[in-house]
């Protein structure tokens, strides 16, 4: 069972270019993905006027998933429900939305600008496959590997802003994804699927390292060299052989308990 994914790392608040979709487009994938806080201004950093303009933005990604026939990982919007704000993402079906997921573990600059704790993450069945969502900051809590692993998720969207780090060096960032991604990815027993945005964001530069891990390792990202751009990185997964790998990987663990 081999499904087409596509990462589209890119600014956060704009729509897609006519280039860019057509390159989408192209992909043919069951599955795209958008960075965290894409459906939020960049520039004006108001919690009350982003959650004011989300409705907007997510009928803009709606129609998106709808053009291209799949299902879309709308990256973030800020979210108004019961006099609390959330950072949330939304999952588009060929233009229906099937699921929403609110971070879980906000930072402490979004817990300051009003952002609430979500409670749950769950799981959603999409033509035969399990997809869950996780966004940023959570992948920092290593319970939310286990939660998901409980899920049995094949494939885990983290839309992703992060912020850039002028003195890491190469090394320290493939050793930060093998730490996270790749550890994570073998505890949840699924594939994990970062989109970060690029450009800036309320006045911080950002850093676009997109990448996709399996348990046994980092499949593909976008180079140290071009974190700073654009990209639109598509790659093609095989979830019955995740499901075979993650079996054995079990037994493998249970047999050393």
């Amino acid at each position: 069972m081999l499904r087409r994914v596509t990462l589209v790392q890119t600014e956060c608040g704009r729509t897609l270019g006519r280039e860019e979709s057509l390159l989408v487009f192209r992909q043919r994938p069951d599955f795209i993905v958008l960075p965290e806080y894409y459906n939020i201004d960049p520039e004006r950093r108001d919690t009350v006027y982003n959650a004011s303009r989300a409705a907007d933005y997510l009928r803009y990604c709606r129609t998106l998933s709808d053009r291209f026939g799949t299902v879309l990982i709308a990256g973030t919007a800020i979210e108004w429900d019961h006099d609390r704000f959330y950072n949330t993402a939304t999952i588009f079906d060929r233009g229906i939305a099937i699921g929403r997921y609110r971070k879980v573990n906000p930072t402490l600059r979004e817990r300051e600008n009003g952002i609430a704790a979500g409670r749950d993450i769950d799981a959603f069945e999409v033509d035969g496959v399990r997809i869950a969502v996780v966004i940023c900051a959570d992948v920092f809590q290593r319970e939310n590997f286990a939660r998901l692993a409980n899920l049995e998720a094949d494939i885990i969207f983290i839309p992703t802003t992060s912020p850039l780090r002028p003195m890491e060096t190469v090394a320290d960032k493939f050793t930060r994804d093998k730490m996270i991604f790749v550890a994570g990815a073998r505890q949840a027993g699924g594939y994990l699927v970062k989109c970060c945005a690029s450009g800036r964001l309320w006045g911080k530069e950002l850093q676009g390292r997109s990448l996709v891990a399996a348990p046994w390792g980092i499949i593909t990202r976008v180079p140290p060299t071009e974190e700073g751009k654009g990209r639109i990185l598509s790659v093609t997964l095989d979830i019955a052989e995740l499901r075979e790998f993650r079996a054995k990987w079990r037994r493998v663990v249970a047999a050393e308990s």
